[in-house]
């Protein structure tokens, strides 16, 4: 199983890093595009999925996503996590909007109790494991030793791991300009909302 997290993409309410580039409404325009991509790009593997959401699930954009969706724990993202993987999985945030199929493959199919694929910022765009109990505490959240500390804590806990490539979230503007120059290199179909986005939304807002 592969869960989604994601936020309702309500201005002023996701992607705040960005707002003061993007306005609040750029922001939510552009967290829409990257949650559709990312949701497509989970489905476009066949695997079974589901979307951990934080916001108001009767808001319309919600029926949008076409698929399963429940809302996320309470709690700081170490318990959400627990919660969203009680029965074992893969979590990956909507931060990512060209993370690779592979990964996501690789990750579902994995033998470790614990599968991360880290951040260039120090955290973890993905994160599987085959039991959550205990594997999220101790862990500092938004820190540039998030992952290391994850890592570590699934040692401690004599859990076996397995560590894929690095890639990339977009969370600060420097991140959004990255993306604007990377998505060039890459294929068409990878984030088409997102790329059109950057091609035609960021101009105005």
């Amino acid at each position: 199983m592969i869960v989604i997290f994601a936020r309702v993409p309500e201005p002023g309410q996701t992607k705040t890093r960005l707002v003061p580039a993007l306005g609040p409404v750029g922001a939510a325009h552009l967290a829409a595009a990257m949650t559709g991509d990312v949701v497509d790009t989970v489905r476009s593997t066949g695997l079974p999925f589901r979307v951990a959401l934080a916001g108001d699930p009767g808001h319309p954009w919600v029926r949008t996503l076409d698929c399963e969706v429940e809302p996320q724990a309470e709690g700081d993202l170490g318990r959400r996590l627990q919660y969203a993987l009680r029965d074992g999985g893969v979590a990956i945030g909507t931060d990512a909007p060209t993370l690779p199929t592979a990964l996501l493959l690789e990750a579902h199919g994995s033998t470790a109790d614990v599968v991360l694929a880290p951040a260039f910022d120090g955290g973890y765009v993905l994160v599987g494991v085959r039991d959550p109990a205990d594997i999220f505490d101790l862990v500092p959240w938004s820190s540039p030793s998030t992952f290391a500390r994850q890592h570590q804590r699934a040692l401690d806990l004599g859990r076996s791991v397995r560590v894929l490539p690095f890639w990339y979230d977009v969370d600060e503007p420097t991140d959004l300009d990255f993306l604007s120059r990377h998505i060039g290199t890459l294929p068409d179909r990878v984030a088409p909302r997102t790329r059109a986005w950057l091609d035609n939304g960021r101009a105005g807002g």
